[in-house]
């Protein structure tokens, strides 16, 4: 049974042309409101009901996830591990086939945000269902050797699942580059070929905050990553030791750090709102170098705010910051700068003109046209009947029959099993003028 938005009568007549099912990339279990696959989704979701409203998300989720709730979303539980590794391991083949349904109901793009799972979950549904969905997908974080510090990786089973998908966004030309590159290592020239032409890089969109604007009288230094190696964190931590021993005029705010490694530290946490108010009060930001070249929502949620960032001197950086970010080289010009902007506040008004400008430029209402592009794209691509079959005739007529009809329905009149594919009565189905597709049924115009 669906864990939430239990659909009322008033909205069963309501036409949805494609379903769309979303398949998740959970690592940050302890409050999965913060966590960016979650944060990501609900901004793509929400930014394409405002220019269309044909697509019904059904989103598997650990539990029910408040910010996914939408008129048009329905959330299904998939319990996954908490640690990052095991989550990319664990499939859980009877819980996925269980939650489908798919006797009552279709799915025609599977978008899927874990790409260690995609072989598996379209191998589940092609074998084993009567749905042929196309994949798409985006990918989030990739376990690749130059920054895992684990032995195995599930870093091959990825490139796998990007094989299945038919498009799959990713966060920088960086990181393309890096699967790219490590891709060489185990396949073959066509193969690595491939990958470059399903891999797309799709900026993700800066969220619009909601906030109460703060002052920005202390010196406050926000490092809004996770705290950790890959992050180049500790690299951090010795700059600001540095310039801890040259002054003791400012602050250090870690919001995602559970404990206080250094006496200039604070760690305060806050809801969504009160996130935003306290980074409008920092006074400047900071993004390491990472070996992982990816995006870093944690710059744009302070950019939009009007934080300057100091960012190293990498393309993947200035894919996201373009000329609104301020680039060091190397530790010494990184104190360097950090210090010019402490003690020259119209500097740092400056910079933070810069970041509002850029904020401004890259909101989601403009980055959410290649995400359409790509779900437009791969509707071109769904299986259809190429003419009126007699099965065909026989569907019309029963719909036009019952007047609203559920999949099942039609699947017990004809007898049909698994053996037969209904996808490509589906999409034919679709451009029948007196039919309409709602979120289970079909019925008469």
């Amino acid at each position: 049974m669906d864990i939430l938005n239990f659909t009322e009568d008033k909205f069963l007549d309501k036409e949805y042309k494609y379903k769309i099912l979303v398949y998740p990339n959970i690592t940050f279990q302890q409050d999965l409101e913060k966590d960016s696959y979650v944060v990501v989704l609900g901004n793509i979701i929400r930014e394409l009901n405002k220019i269309r409203d044909d697509i019904h998300w059904t989103i598997f989720s650990p539990h029910e996830i408040s910010s996914l709730n939408f008129e048009n979303t329905t959330q299904l539980n998939l319990t996954l591990p908490s640690y990052p590794n095991a989550m990319r391991v664990h499939f859980d083949y009877a819980n996925i086939i269980k939650q489908l349904q798919w006797k009552k109901t279709d799915y025609d793009i599977v978008y899927s945000h874990l790409p260690e799972h995609t072989l598996q979950l379209k191998n589940t549904i092609i074998n084993n269902t009567n749905i042929e969905p196309r994949v798409i997908g985006y990918t989030h974080w990739t376990e690749f050797p130059e920054i895992t510090n684990y032995n195995m990786t599930m870093m091959d089973v990825n490139f796998l699942g990007l094989l299945e998908m038919v498009r799959c966004g990713i966060n920088t030309q960086g990181q393309k580059n890096l699967i790219l590159k490590n891709a060489k290592k185990h396949f073959n020239k066509d193969v690595v070929q491939r990958l470059d032409e399903i891999l797309e890089p799709q900026y993700l969109g800066w969220e619009i905050p909601k906030y109460e604007k703060q002052p920005t009288d202390k010196k406050i230094i926000v490092y809004n990553h996770r705290p950790h190696t890959y992050k180049n964190y500790p690299w951090f931590l010795e700059q600001m030791d540095k310039l801890w021993e040259k002054r003791k005029d400012f602050e250090v705010w870690v919001p995602l750090a559970e404990s206080k490694e250094r006496k200039y530290i604070t760690i305060d946490k806050y809801d969504r709102v009160g996130y935003f108010s306290k980074l409008s009060s920092c006074y400047l930001g900071v993004c390491a170098k990472q070996k992982y070249s990816g995006w870093a929502i944690s710059a744009t949620d302070g950019m939009s705010v009007g934080v300057p960032y100091l960012f190293s001197d990498d393309d993947y950086y200035h894919e996201l910051a373009d000329s609104a970010g301020c680039y060091y080289k190397d530790g010494d010009d990184f104190i360097l700068k950090v210090e010019n902007l402490l003690d020259t506040p119209d500097l740092r008004n400056e910079w933070s003109d810069k970041s509002l400008k850029r904020f401004e430029d890259c909101k989601w209402e403009k980055a959410i046209i290649p995400f359409n592009n790509m779900i437009n794209d791969t509707i071109k691509k769904l299986p259809t009947l190429k003419s009126d079959t007699e099965g065909y005739k026989k569907v019309i007529d029963f719909i036009h029959k019952k007047r609203s009809v559920s999949k099942k329905e039609i699947m017990e009149y004809l007898g049909w099993g698994v053996r037969i594919s209904f996808s490509g009565y589906r999409n034919r189905l679709r451009n029948e003028p007196t039919i309409k597709l709602t979120k289970d049924r079909y019925e008469v115009k």
